[in-house]
């Protein structure tokens, strides 16, 4: 089958409104019997694809995160993250940003914030008197901190597709994430300070209330500790930790937090269920990179655009403008899968550190999890809140800006990124 051919019928099925996925596998195996190629490449590869020891974290995390939502845990991080900075102007948004930070650092999950958490953050923003859809734009937009802050299934995956270090993914995420953060506070305040939004001023804690919300929280803020420093330390490897962390929840659920059997299933029920979704985009993928691999599309592709582009730079911000456009069109795992073998060569023609890439890729793509029509987080933050898509999408106005700003930085500006990978694991490259 023709290139062209090939790539028109996989756009052709897009358009028509087929899910992705499913676009791949029906464009990979209408390859295949076209070609004359042996019926078996389909499941050798599709099976092959997910036959990686590092593909094992993905599950473990959405299963800590899952944990988490279950045993109460959001609540007691927004308690302990607004005894911290409630008292700032904006109140409950810097709440809502600080909690997605802390959660960050336990779930690696853009939809399991929005959606464990998200239900706590708006709830308590609309007690304050905020109004509901700035609640749920500061939500949606802390929530994309998720997928950033280690541990990440984003970078477990990107790092699975570029045969990166995860371990230096996940250092590489840590400033970003929290640039990130930082940015949607500074929105905060402004639109708050500015009149555009009203929010009621909030009481600075005493020092024995932060005592008692931090000890409330202490055994969920562990979680990371543990994770990271275990990595850092050689203890376990990524994948391993994310094992120790479930473990580890479950015994302080269990023990102090009177975990019930019935949370327990209920989590493992959805984590089976984001788990099979999740590898069948990344077998079927495998498919479709392989066929996009042996007509050397790639190489292609990136000869054409060696010749167009005379700096990294220029090269940098066609990537970001891909990103915002197609991830405003297609979910983030079939995203990478897409993008990140014709970019790795690009990267590798113009200097780019493949760690900076893959940050760049999941900061960018995280706009497009809050943007119709395809948004994820978007969708889940509208079913958690109770509000349409307009009014939604009007109040994160403001946060696109901001979060475009931040990934034009980290793309631009890489020891932003590889300044603790090249710190804390220089040997590992």
């Amino acid at each position: 089958m023709n290139p062209l051919v090939f790539m028109g019928l996989f756009f052709g099925l897009l358009v028509l409104g087929m899910p992705v996925a499913y676009t791949m596998l029906l464009s990979s195996a209408a390859y295949i019997l076209v070609s004359g190629l042996p019926e078996v490449q389909l499941t050798l590869r599709a099976s092959g694809g997910i036959e990686s020891f590092s593909l094992l974290a993905i599950p473990m995390f959405l299963l800590a995160g899952n944990l988490m939502n279950g045993m109460g845990v959001t609540e007691r991080i927004f308690d302990f993250a607004s005894v911290l900075v409630r008292h700032i102007t904006g109140g409950l948004g810097h709440v809502n940003i600080m909690a997605s930070v802390l959660f960050a650092g336990m779930s690696g999950s853009a939809v399991a914030d929005a959606g464990g958490l998200g239900a706590v953050e708006i709830k308590a923003m609309e007690q304050a008197g905020y109004s509901r859809r700035f609640s749920a734009a500061v939500t949606a937009a802390s929530a994309t901190i998720g997928p950033i802050i280690p541990p990440s299934i984003t970078l477990v995956v990107y790092g699975f597709l570029a045969e990166e270090s995860i371990g230096r993914l996940f250092l590489g995420g840590a400033v970003p994430g929290l640039l990130v953060a930082f940015a949607l506070m500074v929105i905060v305040f402004v639109l708050v300070k500015t009149g555009r939004e009203e929010a009621p001023r909030l009481p600075r804690a005493s020092f024995a209330e932060v005592g008692r919300a931090f000890w409330r929280a202490l055994p969920a803020l562990m979680a990371p500790v543990i994770l990271l420093g275990g990595i850092l330390l050689g203890i376990f490897t990524p994948t391993e930790a994310s094992v120790v962390v479930v473990i580890y929840i479950l015994v302080i659920g269990i023990a102090a937090l009177e975990f019930r059997r019935e949370q327990i299933f209920d989590a493992l029920l959805s984590t089976v269920r984001t788990t099979a979704s999740t590898l069948f985009i990344i077998a079927v993928s495998a498919v479709f990179a392989w066929i996009i691999s042996i007509q050397r599309l790639p190489v292609q592709l990136v000869g054409l655009m060696e010749g167009m582009f005379v700096s990294k730079e220029a090269v940098i911000l066609v990537m970001i403008v891909t990103l915002l456009i197609v991830g405003m069109f297609m979910e983030v795992l079939a995203a990478l899968v897409l993008l990140v073998p014709t970019f790795l060569v690009l990267a590798a023609s113009f200097g780019i550190d493949p760690v900076h890439l893959g940050v760049m890729t999941v900061v960018t793509m995280m706009i497009g999890t809050i943007t119709p029509p395809v948004g994820l987080v978007l969708y889940t933050v509208m079913a958690v809140g109770r509000v349409g898509m307009g009014a939604l999408t009007r109040s994160l106005l403001p946060f696109y800006a901001v979060m475009v700003l931040v990934a034009l930085l980290i793309g631009f500006f890489p020891q932003i990124t590889l300044f603790l990978p090249d710190l804390l694991m220089p040997s590992v490259r």
